[in-house]
């Protein structure tokens, strides 16, 4: 089964999001490793020009698939 896939704000052409919330790296096509924090939210690092930055998986969800409603997916 292939999951709907969308770029992400910022870093087209290098990661992905999916519908269920997985990071894929467009390059070698890998999902990236996710960790949780105490509040259970999903954290990721993202890389662009050598920069690293902290990203709640959430939060870019959302942004990802802004037409679709959040609270079916709640507790990602």
């Amino acid at each position: 089964m292939i999951e709907e896939r969308r770029s992400i704000k910022g870093y087209e052409g290098i990661y992905d999001i999916t519908r269920s919330g997985r990071i894929i790296s467009v390059r070698n096509n890998r999902v990236r490793h996710r960790s949780g924090n105490e509040y259970g939210f999903a954290n990721v690092h993202l890389n662009k020009n050598g920069e690293r930055r902290l990203c709640k998986t959430f939060q870019l969800w959302k942004e990802s698939f802004s037409d679709i409603d959040p609270n079916v997916y709640k507790g990602m």
